[in-house]
């Protein structure tokens, strides 16, 4: 128990949203936190961005055998204990904001390649991976590239296309470390049948909830309403995107018109493997998968760019 934080990391169920960025993660965030005994906030970004360098110092010197530095002082044990103790803070901190819950929520996309650091502090966590169709993902980072996204989004359709194979190909692996797992598509939520679905979720992590539950908490999180005074919506001023331009309409096939033909067929070329194993039919007229012209050409600048660097940092050596 943290003392003044009224939270017990036993008592309490760790739920991590994960999945590439601009797969509906936010969305679904939404909706699992219009529960009353869900407890949430923003995105913490606690394991990619804060111990994940932890973690990793730790196993470089340990892999050196350093004599300085905390490898010499800690046990693996109490180092682990040492981080544990620091991500139960933060959780205790989300705990105090709602004094009856019983699920800790967490939503950073990014989380989805840290299961393993996240399973080793939290053996007991829940992992929700959502999957979305990757011509709208790469869609939409290109989208968010030219606008509220500039500092971190890639406007390349094969750099991006790349980047949802990674995300989705690390929360498919997850499944194999817990048997706390879930896997939805974006599409199956927003289809006729999401009711049922969001209903599996929340009775999966022990919330109670029924069909006129679940339709107020879809009502809430209509985009619209969220962009705009998200009436209805459970701790709106605390949760709400901070940028509104990063909610689009969420719709199904927006990408058709949002993407050339050239484009969709390096995202398909790129992807084809993992849009098969998730239902999403490829738009291309190649029946078998021919390697793009411009991919080609991409992939020829990236290698020399990299022989580039690398020539570089070879040359300051002896400058």
């Amino acid at each position: 128990m943290l003392e003044g934080l009224g939270y017990s990391s036993l008592a309490t169920k760790h739920v991590f949203v994960v999945g590439c960025p601009r797969s509906g993660t936010t969305w679904l965030h939404l909706l699992l936190a219009q529960h009353p005994e869900v407890a949430t906030t923003r995105e913490t970004h606690l394991f990619d961005q804060y111990l994940a360098h932890l973690n990793r110092a730790w196993e470089e010197s340990k892999s050196r055998k350093a004599k300085v530095g905390l490898t010499p002082l800690l046990s693996e044990q109490e180092f682990y204990d040492l981080c544990r103790k620091f991500a139960d803070g933060v959780f205790g901190k989300i705990a105090a904001t709602n004094q009856v819950a019983t699920v800790i929520l967490e939503k950073t996309p990014q989380h989805v390649c840290y299961a393993r650091l996240i399973l080793k502090l939290i053996p007991n966590a829940y992992f929700i991976h959502i999957v979305r169709d990757p011509r709208s993902v790469v869609s939409s980072l290109r989208a968010a590239a030219h606008s509220w996204a500039q500092t971190w989004a890639s406007p390349g359709i094969h750099s991006n296309a790349r980047l949802w194979h990674s995300q989705v190909s690390a929360g498919r692996a997850i499944r194999d470390l817990t048997t706390h797992f879930r896997e939805v598509r974006f599409e199956d939520l927003r289809s006729d049948g999401g009711r049922d679905l969001l209903l599996d979720l929340f009775q999966w992590l022990g919330l109670v909830a029924d069909a006129h539950f679940i339709s107020q908490a879809l009502e809430a999180c209509r985009i619209e309403n969220v962009r705009e005074q998200g009436l209805g919506l459970r701790d709106f001023n605390r949760l709400k995107p901070q940028d509104p331009e990063s909610l689009r309409k969420g719709s199904l096939d927006g990408w058709k018109d949002e993407l050339s033909q050239r484009e969709i067929r390096i995202i398909e070329y790129i992807d084809r493997d993992l849009m098969k194993a998730y239902g999403y039919e490829t738009a291309s007229l190649h029946k078998e998968p021919v390697k793009p012209f411009r991919l080609l050409l991409a992939e020829l600048f990236d290698r020399a760019d990299w022989r580039t660097r690398k020539t570089l940092e070879r040359v300051r050596k002896y400058v």
